[in-house]
């Protein structure tokens, strides 16, 4: 059985500009782009060009099957919108002395392994080193190399309203470095960010002039690497105890610090 963790994104959240061809609009729009084709030469564009504009090579609605061509979407938002995967490069240019790894330099390996999910509902909105142990010994599950570690706060129930934002759970640096002692890599959050609220970091960093107090965990990732899988969802439909497959391959964006991903579990069914 496949469970989707991911949040669909809708063409009316804040951020993202949607256009739509429907199929009828598919004929001008087409009409429009065969003036010039891959392969024409200058001459073949000026002419066809000439014969598009005496309407010699224009598409009508006799010309398709039912009068529709194809429908097309245009998406443009942020890689960090809905579910995604956040490679070290967002965290910084420099990763343990190294140039940070972008989308295309993360193995693939990483996104697919054995998944545990840890339930830190009641850990008061701040995850530390000691709450991630205790999560761990209550899921009873092991965790290596090749794990990949999900944090459950459903805080996705909140999603499209304000406390979205405004509620979500941090996960601290210390909690990120258990786990990466343990050899762990690849970690995701039901939340927005893994840094919490912004507008606490940003309250508490003018009322104590911390720079720490900014985005800590993301900033982490510049003295160690591990990936944030960030915007996930239905992570309580996952066993609380026993093993599933995640898997979560990010697009593959060129010199992109992040890249949108479906993320997926695959759980055994009971015979």
């Amino acid at each position: 059985m496949y469970v989707d963790l991911s949040i669909p994104i809708s063409r009316r959240a804040p951020g993202v500009e949607f256009e739509q061809w429907l199929h009828r609009d598919g004929i001008r729009q087409l009409s429009r782009r065969i003036r010039a084709l891959p392969g024409d030469s200058r001459r073949d564009r000026y002419l066809n060009f000439w014969r598009w504009l005496i309407g010699a090579r224009r598409l009508r609605e006799r010309d398709l099957p039912g009068g529709c061509f194809l429908s097309n979407e245009f998406y443009r938002m942020s890689v960090h919108q809905g579910t995604h995967v956040d490679a070290p490069f967002h965290y910084g240019p420099e990763c343990a002395g190294e140039p940070a790894k972008k989308v295309m330099d993360l193995p693939l390996e990483w996104f697919s392994g054995p998944g545990v999910v840890l339930d830190v509902r009641g850990c008061g909105g701040r995850v530390t080193a000691a709450g991630v142990k205790e999560a761990l010994d209550a899921a009873g599950s092991g965790v290596g190399p090749g794990t990949v570690v999900l944090f459950r706060t459903d805080s996705d129930l909140r999603l499209g309203t304000p406390a979205y934002y405004t509620e979500s759970t941090a996960i601290t640096p210390e909690a990120v470095d258990h786990l990466l002692d343990l050899g762990v890599k690849v970690i995701g959050t039901d939340c927005w960010s893994f840094d919490g609220p912004a507008r606490a970091m940003v309250e508490s960093f003018y009322e104590t002039r911390d720079p720490g107090a900014l985005w800590p965990t993301h900033l982490h990732g510049r003295e160690r690497e591990f990936i944030q899988i960030e915007g996930l969802a239905g992570l309580r439909g996952l066993p609380r105890r026993g093993p599933f497959t995640f898997m979560a391959f990010p697009i593959a964006l060129a010199d992109a610090g992040a890249a949108w991903c479906r993320a997926v579990a695959h759980v055994q069914e009971p015979r």
